[in-house]
């Protein structure tokens, strides 16, 4: 406690000192003003284009912000994006995504377009990947199925990553500190090209301790993430491209819960390696402007250790997951004329699933009374997704662009073992009993589905620099192989698979607008979403805490998202980015407008940037975080409510040398020392500094 006491008040008077000593406030992890939406450029839509060019809800987290925040995780970069809400599951280093309010497991993340599988969580995917090795985060909010396919209702977290450069030695390194922990984190980075040749070999370490909160130090909250990765790429001419990749990832995580202090999870390790390839043609001829193939092999390694006790209850689960995938995509580019530019392509993406599960559950209400069950099984399926898809950009007249979609997904999900075998020892009275049996632990099967969704929007661009949209979008998620075939016992009671479900789906519609220019930067949207044939628990037997997976549930959101902001003179620029979201569920015979989302969430600040001279530039920002309450409703009326907060934050930063290479940033965060939850498990840090040191060259 006391180290922990030193760490964040020594870091709150060296931050508090650099505000003071320093001309003006620094905007760490937000945009830079000279990044505007003309200027970057994205590929949500599967073609590189100007961030006032998409027609769907695109946030972006560019370069220059990565390489000056201290974000440990990719969670962390994202915490302040408009829609979007992080989940930590109970420990800093498991952050999960929610969109819009939707669950975790309707977020789809891709790393440069590829999904990452997770066909056994109960809480979606983690984003395992270094920030030390991203080129820029794209955030796509709303459905995004027809592009990207299945678990992509609630929106799209597609991570890219970099590549070579432009000379032929370059590098980069960085070390950050965070005071909430006493964790460093390190990254080194060579890189560059020459002859046609491009590479990168990028590696990078955080080791973090556990966190310190307004409450005390949440003992089980301590994560390790280490990485390694390469990338090559030769170009034959400025029109062809081939190139290769390679990337390792390594993390140890603790998770706990303020509620059950004698509950924890420990996940050593939870790891994901990649190998991928990829091929690119541009110019082929006038009418085929790009043709572009990408093949990858992933393998993603859960070892996890789940432990309870709550006497006379005792249980220990163990759980060790193998996910390999192998995906391949082509895609092809077609300019039908001079108003029309159309994207096709095909997509087979196979993901294997190998799991073993061990629960050791105890019962000793007297000492001469005791029941001990092992229960071990076995599981191994697959999943098969094949995909054809099209999107057509037609440009019309008075400057309206229509875009339009469709996708046909078919899925093969099997399982081929579901095997279980229980031993049953027990003391009644001092007299031993022991038993041993098959036990019901899922089921086999397979089952065939195809679903097509579609898109369509229409953009008008008629005055310089400001876009108007509207548009119609629908998603869908396959249930997962844990939904149907996997027994869940975890959390209490048990849950049946069902085999028979049916795909999620949703119908989004929204209207939108983005100006960028004379200082003033907008985006904002209004939306209005329909989900159905949500997958829920049904109760079987509520006498015997027994339910089933079914087609239940719906969802009905509406809300606003808004980033703004504008230049001052002298260099400051005030900005708010916030979003408002109403949710009801509806699971037949009961309904709730209490979802556990909070209505409000946001960033409002003051930013600023100060040229000392042509080599040295100052920056600052002043600014709070806020989340108005929410209430989670269960179907039996129980409510949980989580509190509404702010926090203050503050930080500063230098950017210096001829090509401003070297970069310092310090922050001080919830500087008023807040008490409060991003959600039920775990107390996010109170009053703590973040440093970061790095260098280009």
């Amino acid at each position: 406690m006391k180290l922990h006491d030193a760490y964040a008040r020594g870091g709150a008077i060296l931050a508090t000192a650099g505000l003071l000593f320093g001309s003006a406030p620094a905007w760490a992890d937000e945009p830079d003003p000279a990044l505007t939406a003309d200027t970057v450029k994205v590929s949500a839509s599967r073609v590189d284009k100007e961030l006032l060019d998409v027609p769907m809800s695109v946030s972006v987290i560019t370069r220059e912000q990565i390489e000056r925040s201290p974000a440990r995780t990719v969670g962390e970069l994202l915490q302040d994006v408009p829609g979007v809400q992080i989940n930590n599951s109970g420990g800093q280093g498991m952050k999960r995504v929610s969109i819009r309010g939707e669950d975790t497991k309707r977020t789809l993340v891709l790393i440069d377009g590829q999904k990452i599988s997770e066909n056994k969580s109960m809480d979606g995917t983690a984003l395992l990947i270094d920030p030390s090795v991203i080129e820029r985060v794209e955030v796509i909010k709303g459905p995004a199925s027809v592009l990207y396919g299945s678990e992509a209702m609630g929106g799209v977290i597609n991570i890219i990553t970099k590549k070579g450069g432009d000379k032929p030695i370059q590098g980069e390194v960085g070390i950050g500190f965070n005071s909430s922990t006493g964790g460093f984190s390190e990254n080194l980075s060579l890189y560059g090209g020459m002859n046609g040749f491009k590479y990168r070999v990028s590696g990078s370490n955080t080791d973090q301790g556990a966190v310190y909160t307004p409450e005390g130090v949440a003992s089980n909250s301590k994560f390790v993430q280490r990485s390694g990765s390469a990338f090559l790429s030769y170009d034959f001419s400025d029109n062809f491209t081939i190139g290769g990749s390679y990337d390792y990832f390594h993390s140890e995580i603790m998770a706990g819960s303020v509620d059950m202090p004698e509950f924890f999870v420990d996940i050593d390790p939870w790891s994901r390696q990649k190998a991928a390839v990829f091929m690119e043609a541009k110019n082929l001829a006038d009418w085929l402007p790009r043709l572009r193939f990408d093949a990858f092999w992933q393998e993603s390694h859960k070892d996890m250790h789940n432990h309870v006790d709550q006497s006379p209850v005792l249980m220990d689960n163990f759980a060790n997951n193998w996910n390999r995938q192998i995906g391949v995509s082509v895609q092809a580019d077609w300019a039908i004329g001079e108003n029309h530019y159309l994207i096709t392509g095909y997509e087979f993406n196979h993901d294997g699933l190998d799991a073993t599960t061990d629960t050791n559950v105890s019962v000793n209400p007297t000492p001469r009374v005791s029941v001990n069950q092992l229960t071990n099984s076995e599981f191994e399926g697959r999943m098969q997704t094949h995909a054809l898809f099209a999107q057509m950009e037609s440009r019309l007249p008075a400057d309206f662009t229509l875009t339009y979609g469709a996708r046909q997904t078919w899925v093969n999900s099997r399982m081929s073992k579901a095997e279980g075998w229980t031993v049953t020892d027990m003391l009644m009275m001092g007299r031993p009993i022991s038993t041993s049996g098959p036990a019901d632990v899922g089921e086999t099967g397979s089952k065939w589905e195809s679903h097509p969704v579609f898109n369509v929007s229409l953009m008008w661009q008629g005055i310089e620099d400001l876009t108007l949209r509207a548009g119609w979008a629908q998603g869908f998620r396959v249930a997962s192989l844990a939904d149907r075939y996997v027994t869940s016992s975890m959390g209490g009671g048990t849950i049946l698979p069902n085999p028979s479900l049916d795909p999620e789906t949703s119908n989004t519609w929204e209207i939108g607008a983005r100006y960028s220019a004379h200082g003033l930067n907008l985006d904002g949207v209004f939306f209005y979403s329909v989900a159905d044939d949500y997958i829920a628990s049904d109760v079987l037997d509520a006498e015997a805490d027994i339910y089933q997976f079914i087609n239940v549930g719906k969802a009905k959101s509406h809300g606003a998202e808004l980033a703004l902001s504008y230049d001052l003179p002298h260099g400051f620029t005030p900005y708010v980015s916030a979003a408002w979201l109403r949710r009801q569920y509806d699971y037949g015979d009961w309904k709730t407008w209490n979802s556990g989302s909070p209505e409000w969430t946001g960033r409002f600040g003051l930013h600023a940037r100060h040229d000392v001279s042509k080599d040295v530039e100052l920056t600052g920002d002043v600014y709070g975080r806020f989340a108005s309450e929410s209430k989670l409703e269960s179907s039996s009326g129980e409510m949980t409510r989580y509190h509404g907060w702010t926090t203050a934050n503050a930080a500063v930063g230098v950017n210096f040398g001829d090509e401003k290479q070297y970069s310092l940033t310090a922050e001080v965060l919830n500087i008023f020392n807040r008490k409060y939850m991003l959600e039920s498990s775990i107390y996010e840090p109170g009053v703590h500094a973040n440093v970061k040191f790095s260098m280009r060259f």
